[in-house]
């Protein structure tokens, strides 16, 4: 809950990692087990498929089921546990699962998006009332800056996140909420368990395994170390990857929310950040949309430039902190897109620019987003008399 406060735009960030990771293990596998026939392409077919997912196709007799895009965001929350004598093993992702239906490991799970949302805890009455009270929020910010009412610096920020929140629903709208009961899928052959059940950078190994109890700052660190050869490799471990791994070891949840691709050995949970990795230069474009959201984000708390504060120096303060916090997400896509598309082997010194204010921007971005939360409250204490005044609707609404 606190870092959800703090960097609510890393949500989003989870949250598209998630959906994009759902779409394409949707995708594969209706076109290699499911064998779907691809649907014609239109606009009206595009709309549906963003919140429903590829459109189930009929099947004869014996067929395999198509997958739906909640069955994707089911395989990233550890829907499916492997079990051996009905003894739990461990917790699948798409790549273990997808390789032990190949091998004629394990029988194709028969669970369907009903059953799937029959577990959910969420229905689309309770995502409703949700998404109808921001709605009515964001309208009433609208109608006083219409009518030139002031708004108060607590209603731009919670307009901020109620934009935020929009965009984290319509993301996560078909993911099943709170399922507490993973789906059990019984291993038929003997011996498959101690196989390796998919991609080594996805599913992990005994050694991952170890690793994993050795501290996360120390392993990166001794990493960044094996890397270093030039002189400018030198320099940038020492001024800029050392910094930025302390930084990101205080941070690390965050670090975690927008790059959280690996399922450790023998886990029977998945990683709570955990989301269904893909190529790097499309996790770079996810990066940079995550990014831009996170812009937006930042820019709304910019409304309250010219407003009244109690203060010169909270004013001050407010449009300095919602600068940072408009200007990190930047620095971040573009350090994305360079480690991306840039050959850093050829031209070193490109890094330079790029990365140094991102790892600087990382503690300032937390101490701007916990100054305008903590100032949004403060500047209750001396509000101006029109932010009292209700808003007349009878004179905004037509024959009213």
């Amino acid at each position: 809950m606190f870092y959800a406060m703090v960097a609510p735009e890393f949500m989003a960030w989870w949250a598209m990692r998630q959906y994009f990771g759902a779409r394409k293990i949707t995708r594969d596998y209706n076109e290699h087990i499911a064998k779907a026939t691809p649907p014609t392409f239109s606009i009206f077919e595009c709309v549906r498929e963003w919140f429903k997912g590829p459109p189930v196709v009929k099947q004869g007799p014996g067929a395999v089921r198509p997958w739906t895009i909640t069955h994707g965001f089911f395989v990233q929350m550890g829907g499916f546990l492997l079990c051996k004598g009905g003894k739990p093993i461990r917790s699948l992702d798409y790549e273990g699962l997808k390789k032990l239906i190949t091998d004629e490991a394990i029988d194709i799970p028969t669970i369907t998006e009903i059953d799937i949302k029959d577990r959910s805890k969420g229905d689309f009455i309770s995502k409703g009332i949700v998404v109808l009270q921001t709605t009515w929020f964001i309208i009433q910010c609208a109608t006083r800056w219409a009518e030139k009412l002031p708004l108060t610096e607590l209603e731009v920020v919670t307009l901020a996140f109620a934009v935020l929140n929009g965009i984290i629903y319509g993301l996560w709208w078909n993911k099943p909420q709170n399922v507490g009961v993973a789906v059990y899928v019984e291993e038929k052959k003997v011996g498959t368990e101690g196989d390796d059940d998919g991609d080594a950078d996805t599913v992990g190994s005994e050694t991952d395994a170890m690793m994993q109890k050795v501290g996360w700052l120390r392993r990166k660190l001794k990493k960044d170390f094996e890397d270093v050869e030039f002189l400018t490799s030198w320099l940038r471990y020492l001024l800029v990857e050392t910094p930025f791994r302390l930084v990101i070891s205080v941070l690390r949840p965050l670090d975690k929310m927008a790059d959280d691709y690996k399922m450790p050995y023998g886990a029977l949970r998945v990683p709570m950040f955990y989301a269904q990795g893909s190529e790097d230069a499309y996790d770079s474009v996810v990066a940079t949309v995550s990014c831009a959201i996170a812009i937006l984000f930042g820019s709304m708390h910019l409304i309250a430039w010219s407003f009244n504060f109690p203060s010169r120096t909270e004013q001050l303060l407010w449009r300095i902190s919602a600068l940072i916090i408009t200007a990190e997400p930047a620095c971040l896509a573009l350090a994305s897109l360079v480690g991306t598309y840039v050959e850093l082997d050829k031209l070193e010194w490109v890094r330079w620019p790029v990365s140094i204010p991102a790892a600087i921007g990382m503690p300032l971005y937390v101490i701007a987003r916990i100054f305008l939360l903590t100032e949004a409250f403060l500047s209750l204490r001396a509000l101006p008399q029109a932010a009292y005044q209700s808003i007349e609707w009878t004179s905004v609404i037509p024959h009213l």
